[in-house]
């Protein structure tokens, strides 16, 4: 990781915050630490920041207070947040206020660092909701839903709809799937795309979205 990479830390607990400092500094990440919600806030009006790492139960506000501020910044920051509270709905406002990812405490520093550096290959711009006729795509929580029902999906299958749906109405081949989706650089020699393709059209036409997902013989899958 290059030393570039800047990243705001939000954490008031002082042996918490020493360890997780010291081993992403050990990681050549250039580290701006704050206790409490006023200085971070105020480290976000003097510096760009490539990261963010914020706890939730703060001094002087919320880890949210900051989270807002970022997307208000609108700078493409990746955020990750730290947080005791283990129920899915405090997850999911996590998600729906702007997080990219959530470290759920006590947490190993591996854990941390595997989930920083996986934001950090993303591209830095925000995605998008994609709609398709009925139904819509929200990458952000993995969550595929037309008015009338939620559409049960895997977490292959949601990037697999999503990847076909960003470019829609063209054939996408195998080969680029399986290296967008399962990241592979070489075919395996494995029907793998095929398989989950099937599965997906099952439970688009369960949820009344039969021929949503074309094959296009000789080139691949298309979504019109």
């Amino acid at each position: 990781m290059e030393e570039s990479v800047r990243v705001l830390f939000l954490e008031d607990d002082r042996e918490t915050a020493d360890a997780i400092r010291a081993g992403l500094e050990r990681a050549h990440f250039e580290v701006h630490h704050a206790a409490d919600v006023p200085t971070a806030v105020g480290l976000l009006d003097q510096y760009v920041f490539q990261a963010a790492i914020l706890d939730l139960m703060v001094p002087g506000g919320s880890g949210y207070d900051v989270l807002a501020k970022l997307r208000e910044l609108d700078q493409g920051t990746p955020v990750l947040v730290l947080t005791a509270r283990q129920e899915i709905e405090d997850r999911v406002l996590g998600l729906e206020q702007g997080a990219d990812d959530y470290l759920v405490k006590p947490f190993a520093f591996v854990e941390l660092m595997a989930r920083l550096r996986a934001l950090l290959r993303r591209p830095s711009q925000r995605v998008e909701a994609i709609q398709l006729g009925d139904l819509e795509l929200d990458p952000l929580l993995r969550r595929a839903r037309t008015p009338a029902r939620m559409v049960d999906l895997s977490a292959t299958e949601f990037a697999l709809l999503y990847s076909l749906a960003q470019h829609r109405g063209h054939a996408v081949s195998r080969r680029t799937l399986l290296e967008s989706v399962w990241g592979y650089r070489f075919h395996p020699g494995t029907n793998v795309v095929d398989v989950h393709v099937n599965r997906l059209r099952r439970k688009l036409e369960a949820a009344g979205l039969s021929d949503l997902v074309r094959t296009v013989r000789g080139a691949g899958y298309v979504v019109d």
